[in-house]
């Protein structure tokens, strides 16, 4: 996985198992392989002022840029009309998580509250 920092700052956890992302502490999980598509897929992560991770929102965490969908040609013989005709068919590629791109946004800080106490 292609990981990009857009700034300073502490970031989200991120962690891929084979094709499958997890982000926080399993807070967002996301199946890269069922996400793919045959055009460029971008999932947007955000969080919100108590540090959550959501899929709407106001700031970003992450952004996931998952490419298209890879296919390969395979020949197949059928029979037509007590024919063999070989047929070229499309047959899509397994998920490939090191084209996936991950940028992360650094998390708003939160002031610790015993900061504020005097």
């Amino acid at each position: 996985m292609n990981i990009e920092h857009m700034n300073e700052g502490t970031k989200v956890e991120a962690e891929l198992v084979e094709c499958v992302l997890s982000l926080g502490d399993g807070e967002i999980i996301i199946d890269l392989a069922e996400e793919q598509r045959d055009i460029e897929r971008v999932i947007s992560v955000f969080v919100d002022t108590a540090g959550d991770l959501h899929l709407t929102g106001d700031a970003y965490a992450a952004v996931i840029i998952i490419p298209p969908r890879r296919y390969t040609d395979e020949e197949v013989t059928v029979e037509i009309d007590g024919e063999e005709v070989i047929e070229i068919v499309p047959v899509p590629q397994p998920c490939t998580a090191e084209a996936v791109t991950l940028r992360l946004w650094a998390l708003p800080e939160h002031p610790d509250e015993t900061e504020n106490e005097e």
